[in-house]
């Protein structure tokens, strides 16, 4: 398949052979820099650090995390301005649009997301759907003060990457449905399938007597998805089914129901038999690429472009296929990348 080619999978290698080396250090004078997370520090801040570490950057980091509730935001955002940071580093979709805010120019109303600090930079990282969640109009230029990356393959790659392994025709998805990236996903995911004459057969997880999404419905709605007839379970950019990922697709796998994964950490963190993703490292440096250019190269962050990682690997776990008796064919593993538990 052309779109599975090691160019394609690979997009941009100049610009992911950059991502690797940052720029020459000379003498700076310190920047700080507000990260505001959603479930603490991940890889991507890992990789983020490292990036100015290398390069011995002198940049001062404070960390803030919403604890995956967005009711914590409102103090966040009062911190942020009284420290008056130079630059604020969002993680994720909710807290992205509760700082950068939708695009002025894609709102629906005064109170639907409104950008929250217009005063200094923002960046933001690990945006699963920045078009469809309105924070930008389009990647490339946004024409505010709001730049970042975005870490999902485009859908459709997905989906061929899926049929690259075998045929497929049905899909099943279990998403929290008060997660707006998940929501986006699956519905880009119906959306892109009904195209592709791909069926998404979707189960939202429900909420338990608390409010919250609830992890004692998982082995039910694994259950609903294996008797679909579907050839994968598709693991989305879901932070609870990530929290439970291992549990999912063990599960999965018992009704002979192999996992795609679309983001590392469902890859990493279960028993998903393969997936293509962007390394949540790379996605860190490149973000980093980004703030060193506001910080220390001057540039405005409206003349930044949002983009894509550049950089996918696709990844089969060849002790999962073994298990479950279901190979890839030969041709995929000329640029597959075959890993082992």
């Amino acid at each position: 398949m052309r779109s599975l080619s090691r160019r394609n999978l690979f997009l941009g290698s100049l610009a992911a052979g950059a991502i690797a080396g940052p720029a020459r250090a000379f003498a700076r004078a310190e920047k700080s820099v507000f990260m505001v997370l959603w479930r603490g520090e991940t890889e991507v801040e890992a990789g983020f650090r490292s990036y100015f570490e290398r390069s011995n950057v002198p940049l001062n980091i404070v960390v803030r995390s919403l604890d995956r509730n967005t009711a914590n935001l409102e103090a966040i955002l009062d911190e942020i301005n009284d420290v008056k940071p130079d630059l604020v580093y969002s993680w994720g979709t909710s807290v992205t649009l509760g700082i950068a805010g939708r695009d002025p120019l894609l709102m629906d109303g005064p109170s639907d997301f409104p950008p929250q600090i217009t005063d200094r930079p923002v960046v933001f990282t690990m945006v699963s759907q920045p078009i469809k969640s309105r924070i930008i109009k389009r990647f490339g230029l946004t024409g505010r003060n709001v730049t970042g990356v975005s870490h999902l393959v485009p859908i459709q790659t997905q989906i061929e990457a899926m049929r690259a392994y075998m045929p497929v025709d049905r899909l099943s998805v279990i998403f929290t449905p008060s997660e707006t990236n998940s929501v986006l996903a699956v519905n880009q995911l119906t959306e892109i399938g009904q195209r592709m004459n791909v069926r998404v057969e979707k189960f939202p997880v429900p909420n338990n007597l608390q409010g919250q999404p609830d992890p004692d419905s998982l082995p039910q709605l694994v259950s609903a998805a294996a008797a679909t007839g579907s050839q994968f379970l598709y693991l989305g950019p879901d932070s609870f089914i990530g929290q439970y990922a291992a549990q999912v697709t063990g599960l999965a796998n018992s009704f002979r129901l192999p996992s795609f994964a679309s983001v590392e950490r469902m890859l990493s963190a279960s028993d998903a038999l393969y997936g293509l993703v962007a390394p949540y490292r790379k996605v860190g440096e490149f973000t980093a690429m980004k703030v060193e250019r506001i910080l220390f190269e001057n540039e405005d962050p409206a003349l930044i472009p949002v983009e894509v990682l550049p950089e996918f690997a696709y990844r089969i776990r060849a002790d999962i296929a073994r298990d479950l008796q279901i190979f890839p064919r030969l041709s995929l593993l000329e640029y597959a990348e075959t890993i082992e538990n």
